[in-house]
């Protein structure tokens, strides 16, 4: 109960500070809604692919372990789309004319199909090179802090600065793994598709204009890393035209995203 009462007291006390300050600063603290879309591009990252050819089938040995590993392209036009919530409390005046007024957001990301492509030297050297495609969509769920800045020169225009941190969820549809000497295998056959999910990261930055009473046109970067990921593809199955092996353990290194959206924003 003791506790209880301290924590009352100190959300009432809260609450008179934000009345307080919304009076003095002539602003409104309030939940806002957002939509946005765009385009983007992914930087060129590296991947490994491992496994094993089973030599004596259908005995599992001998075996003969398979490390390919190389860098991936780089990506463009890529899509986006998203939207979020948020809440944003009254302003801080920090000067004349000055002022900031901090947010919170939960915002979700959806980045379209993109396939990063490699050419991967094997390992035993005699096997040449493999050429991996692994085609990925990836959502991404954030928490954002965002810092928007009032300027004594307009009442309409806000740029605004935001951090972010969350999980991004990362699948790979029709991945392939081929090798200019075993034309028309993809290593991956039996179980092309795979996903993980990893730690996400974003910074934003933008500008924002009040376009109608309460509705805001946003234009945004932003710039997103997600963590290292793997996956597990399956096991070459060609009977008689392949030996088989074991499934395929594939590292993809970080993935880093600079995103260009446009949106617009709702204030409650």
């Amino acid at each position: 109960m003791k506790y209880l009462r301290h924590l009352l007291t100190g959300t009432c006390l809260l609450i008179v500070s934000h009345c307080v300050a919304a009076a003095a600063s002539g602003t409104e603290a309030g939940v806002y809604i957002g939509l946005f879309g765009g385009v983007g591009s992914s930087s060129s990252t590296g991947l490994q692919q491992r496994g094993e050819v089973y030599l004596n089938p259908p005995h599992s040995f001998p075996t003969l372990p398979i490390d390919a590993e190389g860098p991936m392209n780089s990506n463009q036009g890529i899509p986006v789309v998203g939207a979020h919530i948020g809440y944003e409390w009254n302003q801080w005046d920090i000067a004349p004319g000055w002022g900031l007024r901090p947010a919170i957001e939960v915002e979700g990301l959806y980045i379209g199909e993109h396939s990063p492509f490699g050419v991967m030297p094997v390992d035993p050297e005699f096997l040449g090179t493999q050429y991996v495609s692994v085609p990925m969509t990836t959502g991404v769920v954030l928490s954002n802090a965002v810092l928007i800045l009032k300027t004594p020169y307009t009442d309409k225009l806000f740029p605004y600065l935001g951090f972010g941190a969350g999980a991004a969820f990362v699948s790979i549809d029709g991945s392939n793994s081929t090798n200019p000497s075993e034309p028309g295998i993809n290593h991956f056959n039996s179980a092309p598709d795979a996903s993980d999910r990893a730690f996400a990261l974003q910074l934003k930055a933008g500008i924002k204009a009040e376009v109608y009473r309460h509705t805001y046109l946003f234009l945004e970067y932003r710039y997103l890393s997600v963590d290292p990921t793997s996956y597990c593809f399956g096991s070459t199955d060609y009977p008689g035209v392949h030996l088989p092996t074991t499934t395929w353990d594939v590292n993809l290194g970080r993935l880093e995203y600079n995103l260009f959206t446009v949106g617009l924003q709702y204030k409650f």
